[in-house]
Parts: C-alpha cells; sequence; structure tokens
C-alpha cells in the first residue's frame, strides 16, 4: 500500500533557517542621528511657522475673552458690531476651550469667517510651544523608551528597524505640524505623536507572537503546510500530458488562487475601492509565487484581477472607481467632481522639486487628504525629490529587513508570516506611490507610518513588532535543509521584484520634481467647482503667491479709484467720493477683498473680480480681465520661479515684481460717467423703455470718456436674484443694432471716398401712394419710404439730404453711385458690418440708409462721427490709458479732411434746421449730429443721436457721442434729448 508522507507529522524537521545575526551594534548612535535628525526638522517647521507670531499682538484670543466688549475690536467693521460681539460672545462662553476658527460658523446669523480669521486666535504662541513640547516629548519618549527596555531585557531580535521607524515618523510629524495654522487651526500633531508612542509600547511588550494579523497569519499557516505540495505535486488525473508539459499543480493546490482572486473582486465590487482588494490580492500572490516556486498562476491571478477592473470599469461599475480611474486617465481634465486630486498631488510633487520648500514653507494643507491619501506629495513639496528618495528607502530598508527576517526565521510559519508582512508594507506603500504618481489609479491606501490616524499607525507598528518577535526567536540552531527543499531562497526573487518597482517610481518622481518640475507646476486643470462649470484651475501655491502680491487699482482719468484692494486707499478719497454721492459705507464692504465704491455705474468697464461674471465672453472687454496682467504685476509663469520660497521672508524676487506699478488708468472720466448714467436711466423712465446706452468719446485721441448702459445688474451685496443676460450686456460697446439714418454717414463717406464731386449729387424725393415721400428705384419691387410725416424733399443734393434724413436720396445714391462693394469696404474698415456682400447687393437701397443686414453699435458710430469731427481721420476709440491699451494704433485716415468738413456742416445744419433742429435749440453748445429710426419687425424703431460738440470750437477738443434708445422710436424725440443734457453735463464738468 502506497504510503503518502505528512509535511507537519511529529519529528519532521522544520525548515532550519540560516544562524541568527548577533544585536546590531552601534543602534544607540543610529537612534541619536535619527533623533537629530528629526529635530532640525521640526525646529525648521517650528521657525517657519513662528514666524508670523509679533504681528499677531493685536488679534483677540478666543478662550481668553471675559466680555463681549473684548470682541469689539475685531468686529468694528461689522455694522451691527454690538450685536455681533454678544452674539460671539454667548456662543464661546458655552463651547470654549474652542480648538479652531471654524467653530464661529455655529453663530447664527453666520459671520464672514474667511475674513475675520485673520483677527482672532484660539491658543497664544506660548499654549502653541506648550502643547508641541509636550508632543515631542510622548514621541521621543516612545522610542527611547524602546530601546531603554530592550537594553534592560537583552532584546535580541533586529533593532535596525527601530531607527528607520523613527526616521519615517519623524517625516510624518514634522509635515503634521507645517499642515496648521499654529495659532486658530485644530492641532493634529499631538495625536500622531500618542499613536507613535503607542505604537513603541508594541514593540517593547513580549510574546507578541500570540497577537494576530488575520489575513498573513492565515496565509503563513496555510503556505506553511502546503508549501512544498505546491512545489512538488503536479495535476495528472486530468489530461496529464497537457498539465504535465505546464506543469500545472493539483486542481486543489490551485483554487486557492481562483478564490483569492475572486475574494479581491468582491472586496473590489463590494467595497468599492481598489486598494484593500489589491492589497489583499498582491500579498496572497507574493506569498503563493514563494510558496509554489514558480511565478506563473501568481501572474494568471494579476492579469485576472486586471481583467476585472476592466470589466467592472467598462460596465460603470463601482462608481467609486471608476471615478478614479478616468481621473487617472485623464488627470488635468476629467468629468469627475473634485476629479484634480491627482492634478493636486503632481503639483505639489513639482512645487517641491528636487529640494523642496523646506520644512514649514510649504502649504501641504492646499492638498485634498493630504495627511492621508497624498501625505506623500505634501511630503515631496517641502523636502523635495531628495525627501521623496528618502521616504522610498526608508520603506526599502524596512522591507528588506523584513524580508531577511524571514530568511532567517527558525521555523517555516516564522518564515511565511514574515514574508507576508513584509509584502503588506511593501504592497502597501507601492500602491499609494503608484497612485499618487499617476502610475496606477489613486486606491485609498494610506501611507504606513506617515499618515494620520491611530488606527493605522498601532497596526502599522503591530507589523513591526511581529517582525522582530520572528528575528528575536532564540530557539538554538537546526541543522540546515538543501536549498531546494526550502521555500526560502526563492524570496529573494521578491526583493528584486521590490527593487525594480520601487527604482521605477524612483524615475517617476525624478521626472516630476528634478527634470520637468516647472512644466507641472505650471499647467492648468480643468475642473467643476461648487457651482457645477468646469474651469480651468492653477496650481493652488502659484494663487498663495499672487495673493501676497496687491492688485494693482483701476483709476479714472483724474485719479479718483474705481476699483481697489485698500481700504485705506479709499480712505484717502473719501471726500472726492462723498462730492460725487457716494457713501463708501453703502457702496462697499471692509470685508471684500476688492472694493467697487462706483458699482453698477463702472461694472461693465471695470468688470467684478469677485464674481467674475463675463469674465470670459466674446461680448465683453473688462478692465479687472484683460489687463489682469498688468494689475497683478507679473505673468504666472514668473511665479513658478519664486513659488518655492515664496513664504520666506525677503525674497527679492518678489521684492521685484512689488516694485513695479500694477495700477491701471483710465480714460474714463468718472464723473461723467455718473452723470450719462443718471441721465440715460431718468430718460428711459420717461419713455417707459429699459435699454440704451451712451457713449462718449474724445474725437481726436478715441479716448472714452463714458460708457453708460442700462439696464445693468446691481452690486453682488445688494442682489435679489442672479443677474439676468440683458444686465450683463455692455450695449455701448457690444451691443449690435440696425443703425437706422446715423449710417448715411457711412454711405456719404463711400461716395467721398470715390468721388468727391458727389457732395454736389443730386436725386429726387417724390411724393408717394398713401401718403408717403420717397422713390422708386429701378429693379427694386418695394418703393423707398421716407419717415411717415415727412414731406416730398424734391431734387435736393448731398447736404440737405444729411439735414432732412431723406431715404430716397441716400437708396438711389448707393444703388447709382457707392455700389455694394464699395459700401462693404467702407463700412469694414469703419468696424461696421454689412453681412455678406450677395445679401448687400439683395438689399442695397435699404442697407444705405442703415437697414437690412448693417449691424453697428454706439461705440462705432460714435467712431464714425468722431472721424468727422477730426478731420477725416477715425481714431480707434480706447478705455485704458498706457502701456495697457491695446487699441493703440494711430487713428485711420477715412475720408479727406476738406470732405470732412463738407459732413461736419451738414451735420450741422441737423440740429439747426433739420430733424434736430427742436431738442437742440437754446443749447449753450453748438452741435453736429445726425438722428436715427431703425425700422424693425416688431414694435417701436430702435432711436438714434450721433454726432459732436461744439462744432464752432477747436476740432482737436471735440467730444464725439452715440446714444441709442431701443424701441424708443424717432431719434429727435428719444435719444437727442438724452445727448444733449449728456454733453451739456460735460461742459459743466470743463471738459468742453
Amino acid at each position: 500500500m502506497a504510503v503518502t508522507r505528512s509535511w507537519t507529522a511529529p519529528g519532521v524537521k522544520p525548515f532550519a533557517g540560516a544562524e541568527k545575526p548577533s544585536r546590531p551594534a552601534g543602534v544607540a548612535w543610529w537612534m541619536l542621528a535619527a533623533s537629530v535628525f528629526v529635530l532640525a526638522g521640526l525646529g525648521m517647521v517650528y521657525a517657519a511657522k513662528s514666524q508670523g507670531f509679533a504681528s499677531e499682538r493685536g488679534v483677540v484670543n478666543l478662550n481668553g475673552v471675559n466680555s463681549p466688549d473684548d470682541l469689539l475690536p475685531a468686529l468694528e467693521s461689522l455694522p451691527d458690531r454690538q450685536d455681533a460681539a454678544q452674539r460671539v460672545f454667548d456662543f464661546v462662553q458655552r463651547a470654549r476651550p474652542l480648538r479652531n476658527i471654524g467653530a464661529l460658523s455655529a453663530v447664527r446669523p453666520h459671520l464672514p469667517l474667511a475674513k475675520l480669521k485673520p483677527l482672532f486666535v484660539v491658543r497664544s504662541p506660548r499654549e502653541f510651544r506648550i502643547f508641541l513640547l509636550r508632543a515631542l516629548a510622548l514621541y521621543f519618549a516612545g522610542f527611547y523608551l524602546v530601546l531603554l527596555l530592550w537594553r534592560v531585557a537583552r532584546f535580541r531580535g533586529d533593532r535596525a528597524f527601530l531607527p528607520a521607524l523613527h526616521l519615517l515618523t519623524g517625516l510624518g510629524l514634522a509635515l503634521l505640524c507645517s499642515m496648521r495654522d499654529p495659532l486658530r487651526d485644530t492641532l493634529e500633531f499631538h495625536k500622531f505623536a500618542t499613536g507613535v508612542f503607542l505604537g513603541c509600547l508594541l514593540l517593547a511588550l513580549p510574546a507578541l507572537e500570540a497577537i494576530k494579523i488575520l489575513i498573513v497569519l492565515f496565509l503563513a499557516g496555510y503556505f506553511t503546510r502546503n508549501w512544498e505540495r505546491l512545489r512538488d505535486l503536479r495535476e495528472k488525473r486530468l489530461l496529464p500530458r497537457l498539465f504535465r508539459r505546464i506543469g500545472l499543480p493539483r486542481l486543489e493546490h490551485a483554487v486557492p488562487v481562483l478564490v483569492a482572486v475572486g475574494m479581491a473582486v468582491f472586496l473590489f465590487f463590494v467595497l468599492k475601492d481598489l486598494g484593500p482588494a489589491l492589497v489583499t490580492l498582491f500579498v496572497f500572490l507574493a506569498m503563493f509565487a514563494v510558496a509554489r516556486g514558480r511565478p506563473g498562476l501568481a501572474i494568471a491571478g494579476v492579469v485576472l484581477m486586471a481583467a476585472s477592473v476592466t470589466a467592472g470599469y467598462r460596465i460603470g461599475q463601482p462608481h467609486t472607481v471608476v471615478s478614479r480611474i478616468d481621473m487617472w486617465l485623464s488627470p488635468w481634465d476629467n468629468d469627475v467632481h473634485g476629479g484634480d486630486q491627482l492634478a493636486h498631488a503632481l503639483w505639489a510633487f513639482s512645487t517641491g522639486g528636487p529640494w523642496g520648500s523646506g520644512p514649514g514653507w510649504g502649504d501641504p494643507e492646499l492638498i485634498p487628504s493630504g495627511n492621508t491619501d497624498l501625505v506623500l506629495p505634501a511630503i515631496g513639496e517641502e523636502w523635495g525629490f531628495v525627501g521623496v528618495a528618502a521616504v522610498l528607502l526608508l520603506f526599502a530598508f524596512l522591507v528588506s529587513r523584513g524580508l531577511r527576517a524571514a530568511e532567517r526565521a527558525a521555523t517555516r510559519f516564522g518564515f511565511f508570516l514574515a514574508l507576508g508582512l513584509a509584502c503588506l508594507v511593501a504592497f502597501e506603500m507601492l500602491l499609494i506611490t503608484s497612485g499618487v504618481l499617476g502610475a496606477l489609479p489613486p486606491s485609498g491606501v494610506v501611507s504606513p507610518f506617515l499618515s494620520s490616524g491611530n488606527t493605522a499607525m498601532l497596526t502599522n507598528f503591530l507589523v513591526f513588532a511581529l517582525l522582530l518577535s520572528i528575528s528575536a526567536d532564540t530557539a538554538g540552531p537546526r541543522p540546515a535543509e538543501a536549498a531546494g527543499a526550502s521555500p526560502g531562497p526563492r524570496a529573494r526573487y521578491l526583493k528584486a521584484l521590490f527593487a525594480c518597482l520601487g527604482i521605477g517610481l524612483l524615475a517617476l518622481a525624478a521626472r516630476y520634481q528634478v527634470f520637468h518640475s516647472a512644466e507641472y507646476l505650471a499647467r492648468d486643470a480643468h475642473a467643476f467647482e461648487a457651482d457645477g462649470v468646469k474651469r480651468p484651475q492653477r496650481n493652488p501655491r502659484l494663487n498663495s503667491l499672487a495673493r501676497e502680491i496687491p492688485r494693482g487699482s483701476i483709476y479714472d482719468r483724474n485719479g479718483i479709484p474705481l476699483a481697489t484692494g485698500s481700504w485705506q486707499e479709499l480712505e484717502q478719497h473719501r471726500a472726492e467720493y462723498a462730492a460725487l454721492g457716494i457713501s463708501l459705507e453703502q457702496a462697499c464692504s471692509r470685508f471684500d477683498n476688492r472694493h467697487y465704491p462706483f458699482g453698477s455705474a463702472a461694472v461693465l468697464v471695470t468688470g467684478d473680480l469677485r464674481t467674475g461674471e463675463n469674465f470670459h465672453a466674446s461680448n465683453a472687454s473688462l478692465v479687472e480681465h484683460d489687463s489682469s496682467s498688468r494689475l497683478q504685476g507679473y505673468e504666472y509663469s514668473e511665479l513658478a520661479a519664486l513659488v518655492r520660497t515664496r513664504h520666506q521672508p525677503g525674497n527679492p524676487g518678489i521684492a521685484r515684481i512689488l516694485a513695479r506699478d500694477r495700477n491701471v488708468r483710465l480714460t474714463i472720466d468718472i464723473r461723467l460717467q455718473l452723470r450719462a448714467q443718471e441721465i440715460l436711466e431718468r430718460h428711459l423712465r420717461e419713455v417707459r423703455e429699459s435699454n440704451g446706452a451712451v457713449v462718449v468719446m474724445d474725437a481726436a485721441t478715441g479716448g472714452i470718456l463714458a460708457l453708460a448702459s442700462a439696464p445693468v445688474a446691481a452690486p453682488p451685496g445688494s442682489r435679489t436674484a442672479a443677474p439676468t443676460p440683458d444686465e450683463l450686456l455692455d450695449r455701448a460697446r457690444y451691443g449690435l443694432y440696425p443703425p437706422g439714418s446715423t449710417f448715411k454717414l457711412v454711405t456719404a463717406i463711400a461716395a467721398l471716398r470715390e468721388n468727391p464731386g458727389l457732395k454736389h449729387r443730386t436725386y429726387f424725393c417724390r411724393p408717394l401712394p398713401g401718403g408717403r415721400a420717397g422713390n422708386m428705384i429701378p429693379g427694386w419691387n418695394r418703393p423707398i419710404k421716407d419717415d411717415i410725416g415727412d414731406r416730398a424733399h424734391g431734387t435736393i443734393d448731398m447736404g440737405r439730404a444729411i439735414a432732412v434724413s431723406c431715404n430716397a436720396y441716400f437708396a438711389q445714391l448707393g444703388v447709382h453711385d457707392v455700389g455694394s462693394q464699395a459700401l462693404a469696404d467702407t463700412a469694414g474698415k469703419m468696424g461696421i458690418s454689412t453681412g455678406d456682400l450677395p445679401e448687400l447687393k439683395k438689399a442695397l437701397p435699404f442697407a444705405a440708409y442703415g437697414q437690412g443686414p448693417v449691424l453697428a453699435s454706439p461705440f462705432q458710430m460714435a467712431r464714425v462721427t468722431a472721424a468727422i469731427a477730426a478731420g477725416g481721420r477715425m481714431p480707434q476709440g480706447y478705455w485704458i490709458e498706457g502701456g495697457g491699451n491695446d487699441r493703440a494704433a494711430a487713428p485711420l485716415e477715412v475720408i479727406p479732411p476738406s470732405e470732412a468738413a463738407f459732413l461736419a456742416g451738414a451735420m450741422r445744419r441737423v440740429v439747426t434746421e433739420g430733424t434736430a433742429r427742436r431738442p437742440m435749440a437754446g443749447s449753450p453748445l453748438s452741435f453736429a449730429g445726425k438722428t436715427g429710426t431703425a425700422q424693425l419687425d416688431q414694435g417701436l424703431p430702435h432711436a438714434w443721436f450721433t454726432g459732436f460738440a461744439p462744432y464752432d470750437g477747436d476740432a482737436a477738443h471735440r467730444l464725439a457721442f452715440a446714444v441709442l434708445v431701443e424701441h424708443g422710436g424717432y431719434g429727435a424725440r428719444a435719444a437727442a434729448p438724452i445727448a444733449r443734457e449728456v454733453m451739456e453735463a460735460a461742459k459743466d464738468l470743463g471738459l468742453l
């Protein structure tokens, strides 16, 4: 009868490892060196975090207030500060001691905490130092207590673990000390130090073999009993020839691989996370491969798991893992809410560069989960590539010592237990490092000994307590078995595998931190924000540095601030604001980071940095957006070279930026702007309309003095609803309308450009059936009609036709003398759209007097009249003075001076004897203008009036203007009175 040998029968010798190493010499010196390094790092962190303590003397310590009056200095900018002080004091009395300023969010109604936080603290610098010293004492006591107990007990285990653990936890402690505001935030480092101290006690306690880490202990026991079967027995019952060739073990021995993969897939779908599934699977497969002596089935298990994850991703389950894979596949632009996590990791790595920002000088708190999942990028930011390499080398050292303990274990159980524990640490660190470097999808595994959380800390110390117990086994030497009968030599291949993976990750870190750090540091990520809109996001460290460089102010032509970040600057101009009817306390809030004292009157010119509304719209030109580089004083690419030293005092690069002129001066005269806005809105109410615009321009230079538009959104602080598209539209510059008869000036310019003698061309305007006046043009079936009530003008020339605004004249002039191509060219030269040329040809008689496909803005029509007022040279039209002006081209000559003078005279006749004579009668100003009534398919026509003043004055000091009233009817009745009042206001202000 065949007898099967039992590998666990009594008397069978277990695996005998090599002789135990003697107690490491000099471990105390290594511990001392590690402590010096940790203390130096902590000292640098303290120096960085305490640099601002001297400036905190005027703040209020919430835990030290004794009455509401103690809070008043910090709440002085609140309108109801007495009531707010009482509410805050009542809350503090109930909740003290407060651990952080954020606790004030429970005060109702809500306080502006973002603005108040710098004015409060919850502990004094002295209290912080005491708290820190207690945590450090507890932290160091744990390690040196272990060292003392080991010496007393003459512990024979591998003491080299202790200095490495000291260094790793020291880096974690330094990071947590750096991550919070020492006087205002909850301090996490004491909890970390407590976790380390308790973990050190585990290292010192005896008989730790009895403590179970369930999965690894089970696997160690399983492989202890079955490693020889897995290695030696082959499947011969099914397809023996095939299975003999490929060396497949018996099916009952291959089943564990399938079960392990199945368990991992189960964890993957049930726990909805990659981390636990992958760690469990990889530990099992590593131990299985060593036990069996062949890697084939382990590789097959990895492939099977990868296929399962791929299948889950394809079907969209589980959602958490799908999101993480999407982040991994496209870290800089994905559709996952919060999908910029990997981008934050790479920003932190690249910000650190080769040497790091320095302990305490980085911003690890800007990293999502910077104290747990993304702790390695946080270390990379402050300690640089050197720090990341040190962390990986320390883990490599610990894992190698763990594998060494396995190789020298006195029993097979000890071998497999140490092997599993070493693999557990290795795979955890490899997975989290791969995730934060983008080599694999983020797994959610925390970094051993670096992440906060006492449960994880104690578990990790327990792992090394077991490894120490295995390394300290004092059983006598046993006769060694042949290498082929031992699982031990196979473990060396794991070392090679771990080394290759570690080197690969280190090379990837070098890519982000050494070779391409500047590229990734300044790269934008596109991510969804809280409002559900995807926008480009910059490295928050660049934004942090940007906030330390005050944004420049925006001034009107007289030096009055239209936008500023300095309340002190507003105070310096308080008298000027008061003279303009502006109350700073009502118009602005001290808590805002940007102040706009003129509110809606100037917002369509300056924009509002607080809301960012219309910043990226194609139909807006907002100074806060367009001149952002000038106001900032830098390009973001410049900040990349300064970001690593951004918090260090006396930074010369930042000093150079601060020395630059960051202010922007506009051509706008805020006095006229306010008057124009008020006049426009008042007249709109009188005609029961809501939409209109006014433009006033220096005819010679093109500088804009006023850009009024209605309606306009209320300031953010006084809104009851979100602004409508109507309120956000800048009608003065970007509203496009049929220009009506004001376009006759363009047709006249086109004619005179072709032939100056056309000023004498005459055409006939006759009565039409139905009581209208006009004419018929051969080839067009529709008659050309003048306005209702107009009499037939008879035979008239160009000057008279402009004065009386004869449609029939300009329709005939356009068809017979100008033509569609010349009209399109002239209009295009002046920035006005006439549509496609075929469309213009079909509607040429009507387009010639401003109907059909022709569209223009008030700003464009003001340029047309400015060209006539300035002797035929049309200015570009601009609103920013100096180097920030992107419309600095010289005026464009569109017509000879003599012809411009002729058109100016015709426009003068409009207000003295023509269509605008009644609204302009009795004005102290000599106006020249042109009315317009743009017919629409529905509703009343748009009312226009454009022109310049003074006609009789110096041509170099004329102001051109354009006024539009949507659906206002006749230009002479609705638009001309607005123009008159605005220009008379300009005269009163000394601008004319």
